[in-house]
């Protein structure tokens, strides 16, 4: 039998955990070809996107560590929460939310900044967990931006569904109270996480359903569409070139017009929720595969890592899972291993000041 001949091909390529290389040439190449397979992985996950969904009192920190512990035995010790601010629109933003048309919001409570003072306690200072500010569409208010900011949130929270639901004006981002409200956000250097557009059909490989948010939209007389809710993004990141915007869910729009618009709006980001999920059973085509790799080497420094998940809920065994399918997607798609470090968390720690652990 003839002696097996191990074709290295290109490192570029197929990319191996440094330790592996290193182990080539330490010791003389004493152990050089052990453990010859292992590729690059992430030092961690940093999860830039999750919903706090549970009750509004002093069970609150206790039910998060739970949550915490979970993602932290799955490689992700680090976590941006979203929680629900509201200031002095309380009577109109509030119970908007509360009728089962909109179960979303009436699964996330709404909470002061004194609300979440004291129930987070000393939770956010100890590096670990970090937390963003649902503001909504209504709430044009730059105090509650300067009061969040002082109370440690490292990030501002937008949504369209509530714009789109109860159909307000697409470009109410553009009024002159929001204008108060970005230069607020700009002078407290905060990154904005956007959720822009709402795909129409289904997406029956993540759970997503048919014409969400605008099933409600049209029913209240909704003639505008996902074009002009992105338009209106855009102008927003053309006119504070020093926010840094994170598109969620990819803005729901593919790679191609991605590129395009990375290439002209250097303040642009996106996170991988939602689309970039890979079944634990599944593998990518070859030529998927091969497209991706391509975009998230050219642009790793733009993209964010996070989930979208629920927590606290009543399903949180789901949400594990959505974590480990959004893991499997950037680590199945062999990336150079100072690609991972920055999609991983590298670029959530860059744009929110957030020291490395």
């Amino acid at each position: 039998m003839s002696k097996p001949v191990y074709d290295h091909k290109c490192e570029n390529r197929y990319p191996h955990a440094d330790d592996m290389l290193e182990r080539q040439f330490a010791e003389n190449g004493f152990s050089s070809g052990w453990a010859m397979h292992q590729k690059p992985v992430p030092k961690y996950f940093f999860d830039s996107h999750i919903h706090y969904c549970g009750p509004k009192d002093n069970t609150m920190q206790e039910r998060l560590r739970a949550c915490m512990s979970q993602w932290e035995s799955m490689d992700t010790p680090r976590e941006m929460v979203i929680l629900n601010v509201y200031g002095d629109k309380r009577d109109s933003v509030v119970p908007a939310y509360a009728s089962e048309d909109y179960w979303f919001y009436s699964e996330t409570p709404w909470l002061t900044i004194d609300d979440i003072e004291e129930f987070l306690g000393d939770l956010p200072g100890e590096g670990r967990f970090y937390w963003s500010a649902w503001l909504d569409h209504r709430e044009t208010n730059p105090k509650l931006i300067h009061s969040a900011a002082e109370a440690g949130a490292v990030n501002i929270k937008l949504h369209n569904a509530p714009v789109i639901e109860l159909n307000d004006p697409y470009d109410v981002w553009l009024s002159d109270e929001w204008q108060d409200v970005f230069r607020a956000i700009d002078e407290r250097g905060l990154p904005v996480l956007f959720h822009v557009t709402q795909r129409l059909p289904s997406s029956s490989y993540n759970g997503g359903g048919r014409n969400t948010y605008w099933k409600n939209g049209w029913k209240n007389g909704v003639t505008y569409g996902n074009e002009d809710l992105l338009q209106t993004f855009l102008t927003c990141c053309r006119r504070y070139p020093d926010i840094d915007f994170i598109g969620a869910h990819q803005l729901h729009i593919g790679w191609e017009r991605l590129d395009e618009l990375f290439t002209a709006l250097p303040n642009l980001y996106v996170d991988t929720t939602i689309g970039c999920m890979l079944h634990l059973y599944d593998e990518f085509y070859d030529h998927d595969k091969e497209y991706l790799r391509a975009i998230f080497i050219k642009w790793a420094d733009r993209i964010i890592f996070g989930t979208d998940s629920l927590w606290c809920g009543n399903d949180q065994n789901t949400d594990n899972m959505v974590l480990l399918k959004h893991q499997r997607f950037i680590t199945s798609l062999d990336l150079p291993g100072d690609v991972l470090t920055k999609i991983c968390h590298e670029n959530m720690e860059r744009l929110h000041r957030i020291k490395p652990l």
